[in-house]
């Protein structure tokens, strides 16, 4: 791009907006505690960790090569052409089901935020209505954008340390405890079954990597940006998890794996009725600062394809001063809509699961790409004759934890739908592989 103006803040606002830390707290620690018990905390931290590895791979891959389109700029360099595609493909798959399946739970949060007000509303309006007023939102460009989803996203995070430093200096049900920290009080399996809804909670950090050329210091921006949303979610997730846990008590941890809305309970139990109501507004703006930051990432991945000469030649333009992805923009926001429609509505889909399925189609995408990227940062430096360890080891640690949660998508084979959404991937991939690139 000519015009490099993004601040180090915007392009850091996407990454940290496509987290939603708030929602993740919100949403996934239930999981993890399902599988790992009281010690769901360690394995945010070694998700965190793993994860790390991977932002690794991406920011000396951001700061070593020039070129739009994240993970397709870097792998066409270090893999070539056909693969840096593949990898912008699977990138675009991500970013598309963020965007579908976050903009569903807005609406779920929405209705049950406006219930305390005794509005009772069809969830379907509500996620028409976050799909429409995003959509056009969006028009007004990437600068506002990240703002905007970022001074959601703090808003959000500032009232879930509310509740968190409420919950520490109660002592939580039973004082404060070192049981969720010792690894002995749960099991080797337990924990990496439970890493897979701690990465879940990571997934999108990666998000600056699309925007950063727009930046006005593009490799300072990916570092921090990367680097910083990394840092911040790993710790925020360890602390928030282990007073979520104590919140509940160690004791009543099946209570907490049971509960479809633990942040409401705390709420009400630690601090008020009040503080409840804050919490699910809170988890209303987490959510749509992610859904807003998939559709951006989403039309930028789709700009780059497209003025590449993979995709149609009309959404590589770029409208207006802010030089804005308008027609890509709109063809997340159409497709969102029909998808909604046709899946939650039609098929009576509720938000919930709507999130789990189109968000689990997404990860494993994105899960793939981690793997690309790290096998791409190994080949770029061999190519470059950079025999330095580092280049090798943080790869294949990298690689090393994505396996995992990889492998725990195919075997034990999960329950319908579930079980078709790794298929789903395959079939996306297999297209990507036939889809010719055109002179432009």
């Amino acid at each position: 791009m000519k015009n490099k103006k993004l601040s180090l803040l915007e392009v850091l606002g996407l990454s940290v907006a496509m987290l939603a830390p708030t929602g993740a707290m919100a949403f996934n620690t239930a999981g993890a505690v399902a599988n790992s018990g009281v010690v769901a905390p360690l394995g945010f931290l070694l998700a965190g960790l793993g994860i790390l590895f991977v932002g690794i791979s991406f920011v000396t891959l951001g700061r070593n090569i020039n070129g739009e389109g994240s993970a397709y700029a870097y792998n066409a360099k270090a893999l070539g052409e056909k693969t840096g595609f593949i990898s912008g493909w699977l990138l675009v798959l991500t970013y598309v089901t963020f965007a579908f399946s976050s903009s569903a739970v807005v609406g779920n949060f929405l209705d049950v935020f406006f219930k305390h007000f005794n509005i009772n509303l069809p969830v379907y309006l509500y996620v028409i209505a976050v799909l429409l007023i995003g959509g056009a939102l969006s028009h007004l460009g990437i600068e506002f954008s990240t703002k905007f989803a970022i001074i959601l996203e703090l808003f959000a995070v500032g009232a879930l340390i509310v509740l968190t430093v409420a919950i520490l200096i109660q002592g939580g049900d039973a004082g404060i405890t070192a049981r969720p920290l010792n690894p002995a009080n749960g099991t080797f399996s337990g924990i990496g079954a439970g890493m897979i809804f701690a990465l879940m909670s990571f997934a999108g950090f990666e998000g600056a990597a699309t925007i950063a050329p727009r930046a006005k210091k593009p490799a300072k921006a990916i570092t921090v940006a990367i680097f910083g949303s990394v840092a911040f979610a790993m710790i925020f997730y360890f602390i928030v998890s282990y007073t979520e846990i104590i919140g509940f008590g160690t004791a009543n941890i099946a209570k907490m794996q049971n509960s479809s809305a633990p942040l409401n309970y705390l709420s009400v139990r630690y601090v008020g009725t009040w503080m409840a109501i804050f919490i699910d507004f809170a988890s209303v703006t987490s959510y749509f600062a992610c859904y807003f930051g998939a559709l951006n990432a989403g039309a930028f991945m789709i700009q780059a394809l497209s003025k590449e000469g993979y995709l149609m030649p009309w959404m590589s333009e770029l409208k207006g001063a802010k030089k804005t992805p308008v027609h890509a923009l709109d063809l997340i926001t159409v497709l969102s809509l029909i998808f909604y429609a046709v899946i939650g509505i039609g098929m009576g889909v509720s938000a919930g699961d709507y999130y789990n399925y189109l968000g689990t189609i997404g990860v494993i995408a994105l899960l793939l790409v981690y793997v690309l990227v790290s096998v791409g940062t190994i080949a770029f430096f061999r190519k470059k004759s950079k025999n330095n360890i580092l280049f090798l080891i943080v790869p294949i640690i990298a690689i090393l934890v994505m396996v995992f949660p990889i492998y725990s998508n195919l075997w034990p084979i999960p329950a319908w739908p579930m079980n078709t959404f790794p298929y789903i991937v395959f079939i996306w991939l297999l297209i990507g592989i036939f889809i010719p690139k055109k002179k432009v």
